[in-house]
């Protein structure tokens, strides 16, 4: 790895750690593409692995006095579960182009209609219905790619919560992915010791940068929140499309 590289490296993971310690999304997709381009798809899966875990870590710690929002979630944590463990079996096996197109469609549709597809009521059928829905195939998309924020994002962006709890359960449920495939991608021997180096290497500019995310955070109100949210859904997407369609 040249000076350059080992530069746009460092630079790349720090701005992926300020998205995530800002939105609670984003640090896979921005790390992913930047850890493909050095060492390939499959190897920056496995890699990412590793700050994605201590981040989620470091906001469920922060947030822990708000874990009583996961007690009405256990369908959703079940389903984003089962979604990864059959995710990191299939991993670059799965066709990118198809699960591209499918999680555009699905953000585009919470974007424009996430209000009236899960009604006011967060316990109502349909929002029962959608939301392990939405889980699972999330978990499918971590499992294979580590990117599953723009479509379980944009679920939680149309339930409306506030900043802080819509940062610490995406957390959670990410948290819980990245320990599913942490053990899939081990027992399929996937974490070489370089690959283990790299991403503890890794932790230093991402963590520096979700530390000031959540610095910034702190000062931003929900209004711009939610707008900073859209944003980076629209990002997400067409940077997913951009990676399946264009670059390959």
């Amino acid at each position: 790895m040249g000076p350059l590289e080992l530069a746009i490296l460092i630079v790349g993971l720090a701005i992926a750690g300020l998205a995530k310690g800002l939105a609670g999304m984003g640090l896979p997709l921005i790390m992913t593409p930047i850890l493909a381009g050095v060492f390939g798809p499959r190897t920056a899966v496995a890699i990412a692995t590793i700050p994605v875990f201590a981040a989620n870590s470091l906001l469920l710690t922060q947030g822990f006095r708000r874990r009583d929002l996961l007690r009405g979630l256990g369908s959703l944590i079940a389903a984003s579960i089962v979604g990864t463990a059959i995710g990191t079996l299939l991993l670059a096996q799965l066709d990118q182009r198809t699960f591209a197109l499918l999680i555009s469609g699905m953000v585009a549709l919470f974007l424009a209609r996430g209000d009236r597809l899960l009604g006011d009521d967060p316990a109502a059928l349909r929002a029962r219905i959608l939301g392990p829905l939405v889980c699972f195939v999330g978990g499918v998309l971590q499992g294979t790619t580590s990117i599953a924020s723009p479509l379980v994002g944009s679920y939680f962006h149309a339930r409306r919560l506030s900043p802080a709890d819509f940062v610490f359960v995406l957390a959670a449920i990410f948290e819980l992915n990245s320990v599913v495939q942490l053990i899939g991608y081990s027992l399929q021997h996937l974490y070489t010791p370089e690959i283990v180096a790299i991403g503890v290497i890794g932790l230093v500019p991402t963590l520096l940068g979700l530390l000031a995310g959540i610095f910034f955070r702190g000062r931003l109100d929900a209004a711009l929140f939610r707008r900073l949210i859209v944003v980076l859904l629209v990002l997400s997407v067409a940077n997913l499309i951009w990676r399946s369609f264009i670059a390959n």
